[in-house]
């Protein structure tokens, strides 16, 4: 299945009418008078024209050939509404949807389980792997975090299934959009970086933090940086992970995420959509520089995410992984610190964890 190359009129509609429409809070530290800003990217994302010439103008892109490459993928065992394991329970549905599930609860991470990320269902990048999990198969879900509005992380028929069983944690500028689907606003809790928010759920307290991360927002041509993008610290008595959403590298914010949270059982960190290099550098990490954020947050153990289910760049659609088993071998680390799982994977933390910096 490959990305089809879009008609001249749908990408002006999507653009045009594809906006989040999203609020513009002016109270935070990195807000400029043209919406929120990254203070330490080395360049800005080249934006829609910049893609139409990496895209069109760069030279052919790699394409998923099922014949020759498929993604791997694994029965989900996930736990079933209400109930308990001894161990953290996680369990990868494709792209930057992680189920996690710990005490009791239920923790999922930027929701997109549906067929296309576009605003619309006939145009747009379309699912090379389905999603490890159908929408009506997904237990109660407790605790939504979301890291910014694109399309291929934040999915409105996802966020309507959902709906107010739910608690969502966004970043600043977004409550608005989810307000506008149908959520009540009392279960939309809107942060800026170093917020934290704690919930506690039978008996079971539940930390959220926003975090930093080096992105960008926007889902149509007139409301780019109208809300915040964030990382996510998840944090229980005895299992803590971070979840990195969509970032580029910068050696300044990942090393202040791990001096200020000194135990983080799991990374969930980006692997794909990295190349070009000179237009995705600024917003998406490679894995070698996906190693880096692991080392700087210092996790006991990492998982990458990103990669196998849209195709949004250049790269071969099994590169990444190749790349990031070269990259923790190089970096001195024991192969099962920072692994790729396959969709549908679940796999089981120990609530306590020896962290080794």
């Amino acid at each position: 299945m490959r990305l089809a190359r879009w008609p001249w009129w749908a990408a002006v509609w999507v653009l045009t009418f594809g906006q989040a429409f999203a609020e513009m809070p002016a109270d935070s530290k990195h807000h400029s008078n043209q919406g929120f800003v990254n203070p330490y990217a080395q360049q800005d994302h080249p934006g829609f024209w910049g893609f139409m010439r990496a895209r069109f103008a760069s030279g052919p892109w790699a394409k998923y050939d099922p014949k020759q490459y498929q993604i791997p993928r694994a029965t989900p065992s996930v736990l079933a509404s209400g109930d308990t394991d001894d161990n953290a329970v996680v369990t990868w549905l494709g792209h930057s949807t992680v189920l996690i599930q710990h005490r009791g609860m239920n923790v999922l991470t930027d929701p997109m389980l549906t067929p296309r990320a576009s605003p619309v269902g006939f145009v747009g990048p379309r699912r090379i792997s389905a999603p490890a999990l159908e929408l009506d198969e997904l237990p109660t879900i407790d605790v939504v975090v979301i890291s910014h509005d694109h399309y291929d992380h934040l999915d409105k028929t996802t966020l309507r299934h959902l709906g107010d069983q739910t608690r969502y944690f966004v970043p600043l500028g977004l409550k608005r959009w989810l307000v506008q689907q149908g959520v009540d606003e009392s279960r939309v809790t809107q942060m800026d970086w170093w917020d934290t928010a704690e919930i506690e759920h039978d008996g079971e307290k539940l930390r959220i933090t926003a975090t930093p991360s080096q992105h960008f927002s926007g889902r149509g041509a007139f409301d780019r940086g109208r809300s915040l993008w964030a990382s996510w610290m998840i944090e229980w008595s005895d299992f803590a992970t971070w979840f990195g959403g969509d970032t580029g590298y910068n050696a300044v914010q990942f090393a202040q995420i791990g001096r200020h949270f000194p135990r983080i059982d799991l990374g969930i960190i980006p692997i794909g959509a990295y190349a070009p290099s000179w237009f995705m550098q600024a917003v998406h990490v490679n894995p070698e520089e996906a190693v880096k954020i692991h080392q700087d947050i210092g996790a006991a153990q990492s998982m990458g995410v990103h990669w196998g289910t849209f195709v949004l760049s250049a790269e071969p659609v099994d590169e990444p992984v190749q790349r990031l088993a070269r990259a923790t071998q190089m970096a001195g680390l024991a192969p099962s610190r920072f692994t790729a799982f396959a969709i549908g994977e679940t796999r089981r933390y120990e609530r306590k964890t020896v962290l080794r910096r």
